[in-house]
């Protein structure tokens, strides 16, 4: 699917309205799937052209939480509720909907953009501690002995003496896997 501009916006509501054009022309037209071309014309036809405008529009943790109890609780239509409040498609309401699912009935705002270098650098140094930790482990160490027990078991099971290749395959493993 590709993402169409202002102007091919407009110019499918105005093939659509004025000179009748269905909904799969426009799509094979366009590139663009049947039911999002029908979203489309829907949206520009209850609210005008206005609605293209809005490039980027935050939404509050209660706008959100309306929306999915209009669709949760009031049994309305995901499209209908997605088209009255001039979502730019059904699918944000859906995710918005399956996210709040999954977080245990919780709608989360999502951050936006690159976490700062002190959270960065913060994550690191829990990271590496974390890592500390594992690798000082009793469990750890005993779970680095038994392969390398059985390396060396599977090298030296063999009739004939191993190669210096083998070795040094058997070795990088090992430093790969511990």
């Amino acid at each position: 699917m590709t993402k169409l501009s202002k102007k091919d916006k407009m110019n499918i509501f105005k093939e659509w309205k004025y000179e009748g054009k269905g909904a799969k022309y426009l799509s094979k037209k366009y590139g663009v799937n049947v039911s999002r071309i029908n979203y489309l014309l829907e949206l520009i036809d209850r609210h005008g052209f206005t609605i293209l405008d809005k490039f980027y529009t935050y939404h509050s943790k209660e706008f959100k939480e309306e929306a999915i109890n209009r669709v949760l609780l009031a049994d309305e239509s995901i499209n209908n509720v997605a088209l009255e409040l001039g979502l730019s498609s059904a699918g944000m309401l859906n995710n918005w909907i399956r996210s709040y699912k999954e977080n245990g009935y919780n709608i989360v705002i999502k951050s936006k953009g690159r976490p700062t270098r002190e959270k960065r650098e913060e994550q690191r140094t829990r990271e590496a501690e974390a890592r500390k930790r594992r690798t000082s482990s009793p469990e750890f160490k005993a779970y680095c002995r038994k392969c390398i027990h059985k390396k060396i078991g599977c090298l030296s099971s063999k009739e004939i003496k191993p190669t210096k290749t083998e070795i040094a395959r058997a070795v990088t493993e090992l430093r790969r896997e511990l």
